[in-house]
């Protein structure tokens, strides 16, 4: 029987987009807004001044469904066209664990202290009650949603779907290769299981699962943002793939005749900018800056610490007495640059180590 290595190698690093990042950063920057509209006191103190901006940002700047478009471009492109065992599926699952819920946990050991200092300071509603043991088991296995608990963090059901969405995506490819089809080399035939099966998931969200907001703890409800993804990368693939990216507007087009959904469209309009980037190779050379190439490297560290330190300044102006509107202006700038700061911190010190324990993982389990 020859080495694993040798049926299934480790793909070969792939190089970074810039348009990606820039998506990246764009849509980490609204979700930082957002959650600094929502959560009282600065949000309310601020709002004499800043009130139409900052409710702007809470009813309109949602932008997690950019993060889920992405993502699905990025696994078929980087997944697609490996063949798929139990084992690589078992190694993709600790990969994915480490990348994800590393930084993930971390963030959750930030973000205790914090609303533990800011209690007695800030609203009830806002910093929540001290976790309790099976609160916290549940965020370990990305649970908390399905089994009733609540989030300890802002935002962290978004890496819990995003979990999901991976398992359901890999199981696809294991399905395509237990049935003895090996990947395209097409990369975005009709025919392919994943596919076939995206388009059948796609089609039941959009027409039940993603009207239905009780749903939105499970990955089927946000699968056709991922599926859009997918059928980018088919869309560049073949002559074939092109079709369907098309066919597949036009079904996300008829969906909102249906039922009027603001982050369908702002999906829809991502995955044509996204296509029209790669098609025409701009996605790989712009747009060259520095700061949003940062941005877009460091956005899941972003997205992940920026309300523990909203929290922070928060609990900090609180204490000192600030409560003006002028005051609270500064906080929440305040509170912007200590997020990113402590973004490109948290990148350099918990992600990036985290993506090389994924790596070594998935090289050692080649190796076995």
């Amino acid at each position: 029987m020859p080495h694993p290595s040798t049926v299934n190698p480790a793909p070969a690093a792939v190089p970074r987009l810039l348009f990606l990042d820039a998506l990246r950063a764009v849509a980490s920057l609204t979700i930082l807004w957002h959650h600094f509209s929502l959560y009282p006191p600065l949000r309310d103190q601020a709002a004499p001044i800043l009130g139409p901006v900052l409710d702007w940002f809470q009813h309109h700047a949602r932008a997690t469904q950019v993060f889920f478009v992405v993502g699905g471009y990025v696994m078929a492109r980087s997944m697609a066209h490996r063949r798929w065992d139990l084992g690589e599926v078992g190694r993709f699952i600790r990969l994915r664990y480490c990348r994800l819920g590393l930084p993930y946990l971390a963030a959750i050991m930030v973000v205790i202290p914090v609303c533990m200092l800011g209690r007695g300071w800030l609203p009830d509603a806002v910093v929540g009650p001290p976790p309790t043991v099976p609160q916290l088991l549940a965020h370990l296995v990305f649970l908390q949603d399905i089994l009733g608990y609540e989030q300890l963090s802002a935002g962290l059901w978004f890496v819990c779907i995003n979990f999901q969405m991976g398992l359901i995506y890999v199981a696809t490819l294991w399905l395509r290769d237990r049935l003895g089809r090996p990947p395209n080399a097409g990369g975005g035939s009709w025919l392919e299981v994943p596919n076939l099966i995206g388009w059948a998931l796609a089609v039941f969200s959009l027409f039940y699962f993603n009207l239905h907001e009780d749903w939105d703890y499970w990955a089927l409800y946000f699968f056709p943002y991922f599926f859009m993804g997918v059928v980018v990368h088919g869309g560049q693939r073949s002559r074939s793939g092109q079709v369907g990216f098309w066919c597949y507007q036009l079904l996300l087009a008829a969906a909102l005749l249906v039922h009027w959904r603001w982050r369908l469209v702002s999906a829809l309009v991502v995955g044509l900018l996204l296509f029209a980037a790669e098609k025409s190779g701009v996605g790989a050379r712009w747009p060259r800056n520095r700061i949003i190439a940062g941005l877009g490297r460091a956005s899941y560290s972003l997205f992940l610490i920026h309300f523990p330190m909203l929290l922070l300044v928060s609990t900090v102006w609180a204490w000192l007495g600030w409560t003006s509107p002028w005051a609270a202006v500064a906080g929440l700038l305040a509170a912007f640059f200590l997020s990113v700061a402590s973004a490109m911190v948290f990148h350099r010190w918990v992600e990036v180590p985290a993506g090389r324990l994924a790596r070594g993982a998935r090289q050692a389990g080649a190796g076995n």
